[in-house]
C-alpha cells in the first residue's frame, strides 16, 4: 500500500501543471502564426513525457511509485479520450480542418472505446498485462497522438503544404488548449507508465528460476 502522501504529492504536481497550462493559455503563449510550427504547444506536449521518462530512470522513488500504480487505472483512464470526439463536432461546425479532426477525433474515440474492455481484462486476470493485446492497446494510444500531432502540423502548412481551412488555431485557446497542453501529455505519461509496468513484470518473470 502506497503512503497517502505520495498520492497527495502527485495530485499537487498535477494541479500545479494544470494551473500553469491555464495561465500559459490565457497569456496567449500557445498562439503561433499560420504556417509556423506551434513551438510552445509542441513543447507543452513533449516536455512532460520526456521529464517523466527521465524521472522514472533517475529516481527510485518515482520509479517505485509508478510500479505500484494500478494497471487497471492506467488503462481505464484512457476512456476519457472520448473527449477527443469533440474534434469531430468542431470540424462539422467548421472550426477545425478535416485533415486533423478526422484522424485525431476517430483515433481518440477508438482508444476510448477499447479502454474499458482492456481494463476489464486486466481486472479479471492480471496476467493479461503480459499479452500482446495490452501492449498493442497502449502503443495504439501513443501512435494516435503521434498521428494527431503530424496531421495538425501538416494542416497548418508547416511542412510546405498548403494550409488547410479552417486553421487549427482554435486549439491554442481555452478551454480546448487544455487538451493538447495538459490532457495529451498526461495520457502519454499514463501509457508510458503502463508499458513500464509491463517491462518490469516481464523482467521479473524472466529472472525468476523455473
Amino acid at each position: 500500500m502506497m503512503k497517502i502522501t505520495h498520492h497527495v504529492f502527485a495530485l499537487l504536481v498535477l494541479a500545479s501543471w494544470l494551473f500553469a497550462s491555464v495561465l500559459v493559455a490565457k497569456l496567449g503563449v500557445f498562439h503561433a502564426q499560420s504556417t509556423q510550427p506551434p513551438l510552445f504547444m509542441l513543447t507543452a506536449i513533449a516536455a512532460p513525457p520526456l521529464v517523466f521518462i527521465v524521472l522514472m530512470n533517475a529516481s527510485h522513488g518515482v520509479r517505485n511509485y509508478v510500479h505500484r500504480l494500478s494497471p487497471v487505472f492506467l488503462t481505464s483512464v484512457q476512456g476519457l479520450r472520448i473527449l477527443g470526439g469533440s474534434f469531430l463536432f468542431l470540424w462539422w461546425f467548421g472550426h477545425l480542418p478535416a485533415l486533423f479532426a478526422w484522424p485525431a477525433g476517430w483515433g481518440d474515440v477508438l482508444v476510448a472505446v477499447l479502454a474499458p474492455t482492456v481494463a476489464a481484462a486486466i481486472a479479471y486476470d492480471s496476467r493479461f498485462i503480459h499479452s500482446r493485446a495490452f501492449v498493442g492497446f497502449h502503443v495504439l494510444g501513443l501512435l494516435d497522438f503521434a498521428g494527431a500531432v503530424g496531421t495538425g502540423l501538416i494542416a497548418r502548412g508547416t511542412f510546405g503544404f498548403v494550409a488547410s481551412e479552417p486553421a487549427t488555431s482554435i486549439l491554442g485557446e481555452l478551454p480546448l488548449s487544455l487538451i493538447p497542453g495538459f490532457a495529451v501529455p498526461l495520457w502519454i505519461c499514463f501509457h508510458l507508465a503502463a508499458l513500464e509496468q509491463r517491462r518490469v513484470m516481464d523482467s521479473s518473470n524472466t529472472a525468476t528460476p523455473a
